[in-house]
């Protein structure tokens, strides 16, 4: 019978809360992924260097052990994965979940180098909320918008980010960018502001491929990106609505313009 971690001194289970915290993965490399579904789905560019299961879990993570088919085809392999059961009070410790599910991964991901978009795309100017984030980045993946520009955004590889995306995260090419490189995509692409003062997007979308801008939750896009893009555009609103969320309104604009 395996081993089962039971303290908290452990290294593992102190990597793993480490993770946590944005200084840690940027000095490591690693990330922590928590939940089966998106363990399962994991592409093949992030590679599984340790897994973890509470006790109750180990026949699902022996399921993981075997090589799965990613959606590209290509085989995710946990099999060179180092394996740690943890009883379930130290895996609480370590989740950033309420109630965790009992299986985690720590991963190291290749880290995407700037380029400019090959297609549809968009640039997050400053959104804070790790569950915006999370949630348009997997409409991103969801709409074929396969380059995504985060710009002083929440953290890429937060838990939080993680777990709202459900893996989108790792289906597209997330870049996180400085000042100067969100200059340069919002002046070499056909690039889209959405704001409330831009015109009828209902009546009149953009051609693609398309660069959509959307910005911070409180303050919006900021004024030197606004002044450079190439064009503005809104969604209409009626009840007397001012705006929407902004994962909301980048999902509508991303799926009207799929091409």
């Amino acid at each position: 019978m395996e081993d089962i971690v039971t303290s908290a001194q452990n290294g593992i289970v102190k990597l793993a809360r480490s993770l946590a915290k944005r200084k840690f993965r940027l000095e490591t490399g690693l990330i922590l992924v928590e939940g089966i579904n998106v363990l399962r789905d994991l592409p093949s560019n992030v590679r599984v260097k340790y897994l973890l299961s509470t006790p109750s879990r180990k026949e699902e993570a022996r399921e993981l052990l075997c090589k799965f088919e990613a959606n590209d085809g290509r085989p995710i392999d946990f099999t060179r994965a180092q394996v740690y059961y943890i009883k379930d009070e130290l895996m609480a410790s370590i989740s950033d979940t309420v109630s965790p599910y009992g299986i985690a991964a720590i991963c190291k991901v290749a880290p995407s180098e700037f380029a400019l978009p090959k297609g549809n795309a968009l640039l997050l100017d400053g959104v804070a909320d790790p569950g915006n984030v999370g949630t348009v980045l997997r409409t991103a993946a969801a709409c074929g918008f396969n380059d995504v520009y985060l710009l002083e955004c929440a953290d890429l590889y937060s838990p939080k980010v993680i777990r709202a995306s459900l893996g989108g995260v790792f289906r597209v090419r997330a870049y996180e960018v400085d000042t100067v490189q969100a200059m340069r995509l919002v002046r070499e692409t056909n690039s889209v502001v959405l704001d409330m003062m831009g015109e009828n997007i209902l009546k009149n979308s953009p051609t693609c491929p398309v660069l959509y801008v959307a910005g911070n939750e409180a303050h919006g896009v900021r004024e030197s990106i606004k002044e450079s893009v190439k064009s503005s555009y809104a969604l209409p609103m009626q009840g007397g609505i001012e705006s929407l969320n902004v994962a909301v309104a980048t999902a509508v604009a991303m799926y009207m313009t799929q091409k």
